[in-house]
């Protein structure tokens, strides 16, 4: 349990209030109406609770504000913190729907990915290696059966701006255009001069219907699960998926600009 980040702290007072009732995880979890696996997480500090779900531990938990007072700090939580949540839900989504102005992880070569991770750390405080074979782990969720349903909106700049190499931007151009065939994967492009933000979003639906948000920029994120931020975020995500060329339209653009890298 780290009690440096928000997330354990909070989780750390879940648990000393479920110890003082002398609770186990499985029967604060029944008055939850949740698993105990579920309580495991948040007071470990892994999967935090939204505002509903800490409003229902004050009420179970007779907490006197107590955890609604250490909520806020979430909001504050550095990007690299709420990675760590958003990564094990996205791991888990049933769909993941994303507006990038680059090309994003689940879909980057090794080397494109590199490249980025080399430009954003210039002082070279990052394993690099380590990081790049990380990304290409958490690819694997769109393999399988059980693979999620990916719906990309991505800036028509990403396949013109230069990522490491024109060899890089081509090989990558070049896989993108193998995503697309798999039935799970969709890719729409957002022609230059359409109106358009500053970061990327995610947006997450698990198998049991609960949602997320996470937007991002540079070195800053902010991981959501409250109902009213992730409903704000689709709305941001929906304008941008409007004004998005259809599949086949966006297919030939892909082509096109790969004809320029050759």
């Amino acid at each position: 349990m780290d009690k440096t980040t928000a997330a354990g702290l909070l989780g750390a007072k879940i648990r000393a209030l479920r110890d003082t009732h002398g609770w186990s995880p499985d029967e604060l979890a029944s008055r939850l109406f949740v698993t105990g696996n579920r309580v495991t997480k948040m007071e470990l500090g892994t999967d935090p609770p939204n505002r509903e779900m800490v409003q229902r531990l004050e009420q179970v938990l007779n907490a006197g504000g107590a955890l609604l007072e250490l909520y806020p700090l979430l909001r504050n939580e550095s990007f690299r913190d709420y990675a760590v949540p958003f990564l094990i839900k996205q791991r888990k989504a049933k769909t993941i729907r994303t507006f990038s102005l680059i090309v994003p992880g689940l879909l980057q070569t090794p080397e494109y990915a590199r490249a980025i991770m080399h430009a954003a750390d210039p002082d070279g405080l990052t394993d690099i290696d380590a990081a790049v074979d990380q990304r290409l782990e958490r690819q694997e969720v769109l393999a399988g059966s059980n693979a999620p349903w990916l719906w990309v909106v991505l800036a028509e700049s990403a396949l013109t701006t230069a990522i490491g190499s024109r060899a890089v931007l081509r090989d990558q151009i070049e896989k993108l255009l193998k995503d697309i065939t798999q039935p799970n994967i969709h890719i729409q492009i957002l022609p230059t001069g359409a109106p358009s933000i500053p970061g990327s979003i995610s947006l997450l639906t698990s198998p049991t219907g609960e949602r997320a948000a996470y937007t991002e920029g540079f070195d800053t994120g902010w991981f959501m699960q409250d109902a009213d931020d992730v409903e704000r975020y689709q709305k941001v995500y929906d304008r941008l998926h409007a004004e998005a060329l259809g599949p086949g339209k966006s297919e030939e653009i892909i082509r096109e600009t790969l004809g320029k890298h050759t």
